[in-house]
């Protein structure tokens, strides 16, 4: 597998994954984007926000990772749900760990039990946790510092 800096092509395949990957986790509501919302949202942010890598296989995109640098953070890590359990989210996290040395901060939902155990597992901490309205779920704020217990 490797990781590569995201092109315009992959944004169809890009935006389907996150889909697919979101609602593989089983927490989807219905304050939730549609795929067509996901895709609106993935499209303006991968321009004027993210910088979007692809976790290629054999030449299939099997996740994606949008970073925020300025701002220390992983906006999006999403894998592909035939692929969960392969590595490929650790792969991510560690790609994200190389562009973004010193500090990451990252967001999950509380429901999302595999994504913050993976997440505790591999060195964040939670720092706080608050309830979003419009979403109806409380969110969870975690931070990796290198080093850090």
């Amino acid at each position: 597998m490797i990781i590569r800096p995201a092109v315009a092509a992959d944004y169809d395949t890009m935006a389907d994954l996150w889909f697919d990957s979101w609602i593989s986790v089983g927490i989807a509501n219905d304050t939730d984007l549609t795929r067509e919302g996901v895709r609106e949202r993935f499209f303006r942010d991968a321009q004027h926000k993210w910088r979007l890598y692809a976790a290629v296989e054999e030449d299939a995109i099997v996740g994606m990772l949008a970073l925020v640098p300025a701002e220390s953070r992983i906006d999006q890590i999403f894998v592909d749900p035939l692929h969960k359990g392969m590595g490929v989210g650790l792969d991510l996290l560690n790609f994200a760990k190389g562009a973004m040395p010193d500090r990451i901060v990252l967001t999950t939902h509380e429901g999302n039990r595999r994504a913050r155990a993976f997440n505790e597992r591999e060195g964040f901490r939670l720092v706080s946790t608050h309830y979003d309205d419009g979403q109806r779920r409380t969110k969870c704020e975690y931070e990796w510092r290198p080093g850090a217990p």
